[in-house]
């Protein structure tokens, strides 16, 4: 079937950007948000679809919908789901027709408004939609309407299989030229209508138009259908019935045209503009910020998912580390903790399983809204971000409880806002992932069982469960590459070529293996004891690189060099005093005061620096890629796992600079992917 829309003397598809606003489409099922309530989704629904009005006037037009249709007293019930239902199906039909008559449309196009409706529910939803066609152009499609409903259509159109035009009139002249038909061909059906009690049969009509072929004993001849399946033979083809309207509407015509004296000068078709819409900031807010309400709203009100998604991470922090608080001396002591490097992997393991399932059902449910609004210019870059801001918020609480509850069990002093920040990028880069699977399937169980297929080679390739030396060495893209073009390579060749901590190729791709690194890398370089040590290093050298011979600059490094002696073997009566001695540390390495060994002589105690803040085991992976950096047999400085800096394309990069970029660019990417799938998803085939 072909054809061509013509709305106002204009085909539709080729000015399509002109003409959708004018054009509201009611779908068959339920396309609202299941969380919200009525006036809720009532609400946004006119934010949406008129961002242009103030808020008073969006609110005096919504209490008038929600009496016109009949919920004023329901306006603060929760709509549910189809299985978990607290509204009837009348209220969910009216809800559903409400969305779009909130909009100021002029042509509304419902899809089979009564369908699963009680005869007393599909009266009510026909009356309101019948009130809508003052000045409006409204199109119902229906099947097999009762005779009450097919009285409240002011024309019918009759479509036959394959699309065939059959009938265009009032249900009145139907029912009259069928039942002439049926006197004409003496089909044997009763009549449609019944003149003394004006009640209609319009089944009467499906009766007259399938009428069966029968052979000379009067049995029904059977035929198969392209479904393979048998059904009864038709007298007559839908292009028969097509031909015979033809012919009746061409007398018709004749007909009026020789009772009027000249016949009417065609109106003409109005230019289509071209022109955008223009650019308000004030729409564009409006649009965005509902967006971003709603999608906030939906979340917070689904409360055993909400339960579930706050409840998780604190049991999975409490019993992982539990499980990893071991020391090799018998009594628990961080610095000799040997799963520190492990629970800093899980943690990140968490942080991507808990963004992705967070995620991966999202978009499915919200497809029915998104195809529903495609006509309203609605930006999907607000959706998209929206929905990872929503998810983002969520994916921050249970990374602070993660962090919170597990560096105290395991005694990580001074790192929780570097963990925080490190398993919170992780976190976002499982939403957007799970983000763009929702996009990509149809169904929530699909996409769960997607969830382990990424996540496991996140843990396998994510350079902790099997170490990057263990690993088969053909996934090193460099690796191989010299062994395919060369016949005979030399040992020395390749020892120059490759070290055993190099990250092999298709690791690269592998977020974990980013976070992951800079998490060992930030606990060994950046905890409240190294990172001080580095620092005044890094000032000593700079200031004996300036080769300044001042008073002020002599004092300044002797300042620092006494400052770096008390760091290394620096010692407190407890954790707390340690804290103290370190926050006069920071003054001195901020100039803001002069050393002073007087306020220093009582550091001593049982406990030190190093061993509540720095891990043998953390300390022991930074010591094995720094030896394989600087090994001088290699000639050159190669780029290996847990390696404080890297050198791409000869520029000397920070690890904590370049890991975070790698992992905020990856996060960006799948949210312009999910931007550009949504995007071909809704777009409307304008052949």
């Amino acid at each position: 079937t072909s054809g061509e829309i013509i709305l106002n003397g204009q085909s539709l598809y080729p000015n399509l950007d002109t003409l959708k606003r004018y054009i509201s489409h009611i779908p068959q099922e339920d396309a609202f948000d299941e969380h919200l309530t009525i006036g809720e989704n009532l609400q946004f629904a006119a934010a949406i679809r008129s961002p242009h009005l103030s808020r008073r006037d969006r609110m005096r037009r919504l209490e008038g919908k929600l009496i016109e249709l009949g919920l004023g007293e329901r306006r603060d019930a929760i709509v549910g789901s189809a299985v978990k239902k607290t509204l009837s199906g009348g209220e969910r039909k009216r809800l559903n027709i409400g969305l779009d008559m909130i909009s100021m449309s002029d042509v509304y196009l419902f899809d089979e408004p009564t369908s699963g409706l009680s005869s007393k529910d599909s009266e009510h939803v026909i009356e309101i939609i019948r009130g809508m066609a003052h000045n409006k152009i409204i199109i119902v499609t229906i099947h097999q309407p009762s005779s009450k409903l097919f009285q409240m259509f002011h024309k019918a159109i009759l479509l036959d299989k394959g699309g065939q035009l059959v009938f265009f009139g009032t249900p009145t002249e139907m029912l009259r030229y069928f039942a002439e038909a049926e006197h004409q061909h003496q089909f044997g059906a009763e009549l449609g209508a019944c003149p003394s009690c004006g009640t209609t049969r319009p089944e009467f009509i499906f009766d007259v138009l399938e009428t069966p072929l029968r052979d000379l004993s009067g049995d029904i001849i059977y035929e198969e259908n392209s479904k393979g399946q048998l059904v009864a033979a038709r007298r007559y083809s839908p292009e028969f019935w097509r031909d015979k309207y033809e012919a009746f509407r061409l007398i018709q015509d004749v007909k009026h045209v020789s009772l009027r004296k000249e016949a009417p000068a065609p109106l003409p078709a109005a230019p289509a503009q071209k022109k955008r819409l223009p650019f308000r900031w004030h729409d564009e807010w409006t649009q965005f910020r509902t967006l971003l309400r709603r999608a906030f709203m939906s979340k917070l009100r689904n409360r055993a998912n909400l339960v579930i998604t706050i409840g998780v991470a604190p049991v999975l922090a409490l019993l992982i580390a539990t499980i990893l608080r071991y020391s090799e001396s018998g009594k628990y002591d961080f610095a000799s903790a040997y799963h520190i490097p492990t629970f800093l992997f899980l943690s990140l393991i968490v942080a991507m399983f808990l963004g992705l399932t967070n995620s991966a059902d999202d978009i499915i449910r919200d497809r029915v809204i998104l195809q529903r609004e495609r006509n309203l210019d609605v930006r999907l870059p607000y959706y998209v971000i929206s929905k990872s801001v929503t998810l983002g918020v969520f994916a921050l609480i249970q990374s602070v409880l993660f962090v919170l509850i597990g560096n105290y069990i395991l005694e990580i002093r001074g790192m929780f806002w570097i963990d925080l920040g490190i398993m919170f990028m992780t976190a976002m880069g499982g939403v957007s992932l799970g983000l763009v699977i929702s996009s990509l399937v149809a169904d929530p169980k699909t996409a769960a069982n997607i969830v382990p297929l990424v996540l496991i080679p996140q843990i396998i390739m994510g350079g902790a469960l099997i170490k990057y030396q263990d690993m088969n060495r053909n996934l090193a893209l460099l690796y191989s590459l010299s062994h395919w073009f060369s016949e005979h390579p030399s040992k020395e060749q390749s020892k120059k070529m490759e070290s055993k901590l190099q990250v092999p190729f298709v690791c690269q791709f592998i977020a974990m293996r980013w976070s992951y690194e800079e998490m060992i890398v930030a606990q060994a370089k950046l905890n409240p004891l190294t990172g001080r040590q580095d620092r005044a290093q890094r000032e000593i050298d700079r200031i004996v690189a300036q080769q300044r011979q001042d008073p002020a600059a002599n004092k300044r490094l002797d300042d620092l060099k006494e400052c770096l002696a008390v760091l290394s073997g620096l010692e407190a009566k407890s954790a707390a005093e340690l804290d103290r001695y370190l926050a006069s540390v920071d003054q001195i390495l901020d100039g803001k005061r002069s050393f002073e060994r007087a306020f220093f002589k009582g550091a001593t105690g049982p406990v030190t620096a190093e061993q509540i803040y720095v891990n043998q085991k953390v300390s022991d992976l930074i010591s094995n890629a720094e030896m394989e950096q600087n090994d001088y047999r290699r000639g050159n400085r190669p780029n290996v796992f847990f390696g404080a800096t890297k050198r791409y394309l000869g520029i000397k990069i920070d690890i904590f600079a370049f890991n975070t970029i790698v992992l905020i660019a990856s996060t960006l990417g799948l949210l312009i992917l999910l931007n550009w799938i949504l995007r071909r998803q809704l777009e409307v085939r304008r052949t």
